[in-house]
């Protein structure tokens, strides 16, 4: 069901206030968790024409001995102080047609830091599709400046980097289109310079939102989705425009080796798409990689028209477990759970290595919106569903460290927004039973408008 307070500007942007608090935080869960968004869905008098579009917020809610703390600002890029000081759009929807054509000549575009927080090396960032990493101050989530890592980066730097606990390094890759398309890989130790790992080229101009790594391989998966070139530098302002859906090229896999990048295998597959993974790990000459499947692009309107986590039927994500044998170059692909599922996460400590429990957000065909503990193997599942309309996000598991071997043993916060209260909360789930439902809540006095992806930074 849409929720049109998440689709709406951030009405009250704060630093970091004492929260309203339900029920009591465990003594074991210290730390700041962040969020992304788009945050302003309207500027100027003009609407965005999709919330991709958008300029972006960054949440955040920081646990403690004390109240939990809250804030939410807009992220004021150069760009945005760039249209705040000109008073009208520059950019995109609203910013006129042939202002449009010149910005994509130059390849000059907005920064939104609108899809993803992430917390690498004591540092926090907001990232989106096509830019650079926007690094925000901690405690009062000032944009500091974009990120170059020492002039590592090449280009731009994907919204979803995935790090292999094993390794202590985490991965990411850039799109770049030209006369050759091509994906520009990147290794980021926890401790240490960035390193470019090396050029991959595309098969066509496609759009590849999110990969996943294990301890010996980068995995992307290629969907049969274009994007139309000309149209981008036509200028024109509609992101749905921008790209199409061609199932006739089918599906490319392509397998990284970290050892040997240059040594790219590709695995042809019929068509389909994946937004999210959710982990990948080796079993010998197979590589298993479990992902949210769709059967076409259909989502990208759904994004815009606010269905979230309840996209049509034709269309609704399915959790796949998929097994790439790079011997004889085959894939193939198991559907793990018949209920909608995105947004998948597994236990930090399990992230390159073989896992058993993903937990998820997902639908029902009521409209209700829920969080789930998937057993993979078995199909078994526990779930958290609100007792009132309420949207939910991506869960995001914090490890406990008492029980080490045991995928169960995290606190799962997730934000959500209760359309009763018109008021936006972070809960606190025991990851050994979702169903028993939040052991806390953290309320804003206000609305989050919606959020793709956060992080969680432990407490030093």
């Amino acid at each position: 069901m849409p929720f049109d307070s998440l689709h709406e500007n951030l009405r009250t942007a704060h630093g970091f206030v004492p929260l309203e608090l339900e029920g009591t935080v465990p003594e074991d869960l210290r730390g700041t968790l962040y969020r992304a968004g788009p945050g302003m869905f309207e500027r100027f008098g003009v609407a965005v024409a999709h919330p991709f579009e958008a300029d972006g917020a960054i949440t955040a809610v920081r646990f403690g001995d004390e109240r939990p703390l809250g804030a939410a600002r807009i992220i004021e890029s150069e760009g945005y102080l760039e249209e705040q000081s000109a008073g009208r759009r520059l950019y995109g929807t609203g910013a006129g047609r042939l202002r449009n054509i010149v910005a994509a000549l130059r390849q000059r575009t907005k920064n939104t830091a609108n899809t993803s927080a992430w917390v690498h090396d004591g540092q926090v960032y907001a990232l989106m599709e096509g830019a650079r990493p926007t690094r925000l101050h901690p405690d009062t989530l000032d944009v500091l400046g974009e990120e170059r890592f020492d002039g590592t980066l090449r280009g731009v730097f994907s919204a979803h980097p995935h790090r292999v606990a094993a390794l202590g390094t985490t991965f990411n890759f850039g799109v770049r289109y030209g006369r050759e398309h091509a994906l520009d890989l990147y290794a980021l130790p926890d401790h240490g310079p960035t390193r470019h790992l090396g050029v991959v080229p595309l098969p066509w101009a496609g759009m590849v939102h999110d990969f996943i790594a294990t301890e010996r391989h980068l995995v992307f998966v290629v969907g049969p989705v274009r994007l139309l070139i000309w149209r981008a530098l036509l200028g024109d302002p509609n992101f749905e425009r921008l790209f199409a859906w061609e199932p006739e090229r089918g599906t490319e896999i392509i397998v990284v080796p970290l050892a040997e990048p240059e040594r790219v295998i590709r695995i042809p597959a019929e068509p389909f798409w994946v937004w999210h993974f959710a982990n990948a790990f080796e079993r010998g000459d197979e590589i298993v990689v479990d992902l949210c499947r769709y059967a076409d692009f259909g989502t990208l309107r759904e994004i815009r028209t606010g269905r979230g986590g309840q996209p049509a039927a034709a269309t609704e994500p399915r959790y796949h477990r998929a097994r790439l044998d790079v011997r004889t170059r085959r894939m193939t692909s198991e559907e793990r759970s018949p209920c909608a599922a995105e947004f998948p996460r597994v236990h930090p400590e399990r992230e390159g290595v073989e896992h058993r429990l993903a937990f998820l957000h997902g639908g029902k065909a009521d409209g209700s919106e829920v969080v789930t503990l998937l057993e993979v193997e078995t199909g078994r599942t526990s779930s958290w569903q609100p007792d009132t309309p309420t949207a939910l996000s991506e869960p995001i598991p914090v490890a406990r460290g008492n029980r080490p071997d045991d995928e169960r043993d995290a606190w799962v916060l997730v934000l959500g927004y209760e359309q009763a209260r018109d008021r936006s909360f972070v809960a606190v789930l025991d990851g050994d039973d979702l169903s028993q439902g939040p052991v806390a809540r953290a309320w804003f006095d206000h609305p989050i408008p919606i959020t793709f992806h956060g992080a969680f930074a432990p407490a030093s």
